[in-house]
């Protein structure tokens, strides 16, 4: 068997359509593309065996009853299971660890503890911290070095009282790899339960429960070329025994009167409710999909391909690699001095390129990395040499049409009392030059140099002057200078700041009523801006915009006082 990226590449749709044959797809840690045999799967569930399962004798229940039981025993042999028992179906690996969280913190006793690491995604965070607060738990870090965890110094953070270890396979934000060999090295022998966050790992490489040697080990579908909206946990059956239900239900039950209840056998006392059986059906078509291929080739290839992609990369003036290629799950994650990433990423998308841009739910992983946010560029299997080409050929184009101007990103100040501040001159801006663009790149470009008129202000880069809603920080100030509203902004991002210009160039200087809300917003969807920005960059204009008309109407209401 060997590997071609073409042939691969073929079998996944979206990729064919035409809308999408320029597609350049780099944000596969976020979710893979579907090949056609899951997107029929799903379909072919609907239109065929439409049913719920397990308690009903009818033929299509029966059919979708059988089908979820066949999958379950190949997901089994897809992770390494000893038995189909030992695999829970749930949403995914945020639902998995919070049923993990849920149901072996409750066993545990006040002052126990749970070691995580700085590098986890925040579903192997939050739900922990939720149990620590309900249960009086103390959770503990493996030593780190700006958020990387030493993973050669785990066992001096091991105490008696360590009842729960959590860590995840590879990092989301940055792709390292856990050294998970050298971990049950350590905790071999120990009274431990080692949970393991696989949902990078399970999509690069075949995945052995057994050799890992983990009691618990969860991952998403969507990781790995499966439908959203479902996810594996595998678990130790005598451990799984042990563990009380997290949920009550129909389904999970044996039998129920009105004071107490038995509950189903493994591993249905897990899984209340419907289930999302149409997924699963998606998931069967995934788990032999996978086996058809060659996951060595599709591996080798990857890793081939990453390095090229760092090694491109690291070629660009002052851009900042935070990611190594080396024992790497698929991802490059850079910064640079002179822009904000989520301006990189809006250029990128106007090139067809789909990255990921922000803290990838690892926030203390990216802030002790020393920022706060990241661009982050994931390979997958069907990704090209000429897919990263592309990739870095924009980039280089955006520093070049950027210029020599820096934008320092710093995070908002929490206090502080607002010095005097001047409005920026925005007489040079002219709208109708905008309007005349032919097209979103131009009128993107426009917006970039008009972000070069606001100045840095440092005295207004405070926590009560910063706009929310939008998706970099943004600072709005006001006042009234005889009968006329003067404002002034500052971002850490230059198409925030052209997006502030051009709704100041309207308001700034203005007397009361000079123009309205909804005069604005239909000067937003006419410059096509409404359609070329992304929802959360959309809502930041609009965010501006509110706050600025909130502070309008208060100077008004404290003048009529």
């Amino acid at each position: 068997m060997s590997f071609s990226v073409e042939s691969f590449k073929k079998q996944f749709p979206l990729f064919a359509q035409p809308e999408n044959r320029a597609l350049v797809y780099l944000d596969n840690a976020a979710t893979t593309q579907k090949p056609a045999c899951v997107i029929d799967a799903i379909a072919d569930f609907y239109r065929h065996s439409n049913a719920n399962t397990h308690r009903s004798s009818h033929r299509l229940a029966r059919r979708a009853t059988e089908m979820v039981e066949q999958v379950r025993a190949r997901a089994a042999v897809f992770l390494g299971a000893t038995t189909p028992k030992e695999i829970v179906f749930t949403r995914g690996a945020t639902e998995g660890l919070n049923l993990l969280a849920y149901c072996l913190c409750s066993q545990l006793q006040p002052g126990d503890q749970v070691l995580l690491t700085t590098a986890e995604h925040h579903a192997n965070l939050v739900p922990w911290q939720m149990m620590a607060e309900r249960f009086r738990l103390e959770i503990c870090y493996v030593p780190d070095q700006r958020g990387v965890p030493q993973f050669d110094r785990l066992a001096e953070v091991l105490t008696p009282r360590t009842k729960i270890v959590s860590l995840t396979a590879g990092s989301n934000a940055l792709g390292f790899r856990t050294e998970l060999d050298a971990v049950r090295a350590v905790l071999a022998g120990k009274n431990i339960h080692w949970i393991v966050d696989g949902s990078q790992l399970a999509a690069h490489e075949p995945v052995d429960v057994q050799t890992i040697g983990c009691d618990f080990f969860v991952c998403s579908a969507h990781k790995f070329y499966g439908p959203t909206g479902v996810g594996l946990l595998y678990g130790r059956e005598s451990l799984l025994r042990a563990m009380p239900p997290w949920q009550g239900g129909g389904e999970m039950i044996a039998d129920v009167d009105l004071f107490s209840s038995h509950y189903a056998d493994l591993p249905h006392k897990f899984e209340a409710g419907t289930s999302s059986l149409a997924a699963i059906a998606g998931l069967g078509a995934c788990l032999e999909f996978l086996d058809a291929q060659d996951r060595a080739g599709m591996a080798r290839h990857e890793q081939q391909l990453l390095h090229f992609l760092h090694d491109r990369l690291s070629q660009i003036p002052e851009l900042n690699l935070l990611s190594a290629a080396d024992n790497n799950l698929g991802i490059v994650a850079f910064t640079h001095p002179r822009s904000a990433a989520i301006d990189l990423m809006q250029w990128l998308d106007g090139r067809d390129i789909a990255v990921r841009v922000g803290h990838h739910c690892a926030q203390p992983l990216v802030r002790a990395s020393g920022h706060s946010a990241t661009l982050r560029a994931s390979v997958a299997a069907y990704n090209t040499r000429s897919d990263v080409e592309k990739l870095v050929a924009a980039v280089e184009e955006f520093f070049l049409h950027l210029g020599d101007e820096s934008v320092a990103q710093t995070e908002p100040q929490i206090s502080g009392e607002t010095a005097t501040w001047m409005p920026d001159d925005l007489g040079a801006l002219d709208i109708e030059a905008l309007r005349a663009q032919r097209n979103w790149q131009d009128r993107y470009r426009t917006l970039m140099g008009w972000s070069k008129t606001i100045s840095r202000k440092d005295a207004i880069r405070l926590e009560k002057n910063l706009v929310r809603g939008c998706e970099s920080s943004a600072w709005l100030v006001h006042r009234r200078e005889n009968g006329l509203h003067r404002f002034a902004l500052d971002s850490d991002s230059r198409i925030v700041k052209g997006l502030g210009a051009l709704l100041l160039t309207q308001l700034d200087g203005q007397a009361a009523g000079g123009v309205t809300r909804a005069e604005l917003e239909s000067l937003f969807v006419e410059l096509g801006l409404a359609q070329q920005l992304s929802e959360s960059r959309a809502n930041g204009f609009h965010a501006l915009l509110e706050r600025a008309f909130e502070l309008m109407g208060k100077a008004s209401q404290s003048e009529n006082r």
